[in-house]
């Protein structure tokens, strides 16, 4: 009798035990696991890559990204609350060493709370190349500051910025730029001397 109950309680305790293990839904820690659970959390990544990583998400969310040098880096997702497989891309450019992906939960009417989680990546060979245009591009746009053609009316630098069809058109080039606007943007009523972005 003393047998038969004990292999009782032990296949009790094993099931219950693997029923413990199968109800367990985190996958990786999370700070705050009634709004957000991952897959992983913290891992690496080399710069110019993309990496799908598992999300359950218990209300609609949104993302920002912390400090971070390249526009190539950012993530695909839907938004809605669910269990989703999120995209994180690294540009080829990144030269921030830890990049923060940030969540946030929202409301169906986009009220954002703060239901804060984050996922964190170790950027690993950034492309040389792809910095060292990425420093020229920035160097030759901030040198559009103090570019000899701007007047009270016309900053090149701000004619830049405030359009992106010119930065498509026309790159960096001051020249250009002040060339369209004496031709086409005062008519165009475009704004050259301050930011209005």
């Amino acid at each position: 009798m003393k047998k038969i109950a004990k292999r009782i309680l032990c296949t009790f305790s094993a099931a219950l035990f693997l029923f413990a293990l199968t109800s367990n839904t985190a996958l990786a820690y999370s700070e705050v696991p009634d709004y957000f659970d991952f897959g992983e959390t913290v891992f690496k990544m080399d710069a110019g890559t993309y990496k799908d990583v598992w999300v359950r998400a218990f209300t609609d969310y949104t993302y920002y990204v912390g400090d971070h040098t390249s526009k190539g880096t950012y993530m695909e997702c839907t938004y809605k609350k669910g269990s989703e497989y999120v995209r994180l891309h690294i540009g080829p450019d990144e030269t921030t060493k830890n990049v923060f992906f940030h969540f946030y939960s929202t409301d169906e009417d986009g009220t954002t709370y703060d239901h804060h989680d984050c996922i964190e990546v170790y950027v690993q060979n950034p492309d040389p190349a792809a910095a060292a245009l990425k420093a020229q591009q920035e160097a030759q746009i901030n040198a559009l500051k103090t570019f000899s053609g701007n007047t009270a009316d016309f900053n090149a630098y701000n004619y830049y910025t405030n359009y992106k069809d010119l930065q498509e058109a026309f790159g960096a080039d001051p020249v250009k730029l002040l060339e369209h606007y004496n031709t086409f943007g005062i008519n165009e009523k475009r704004v050259a001397n301050k930011l209005i972005k």
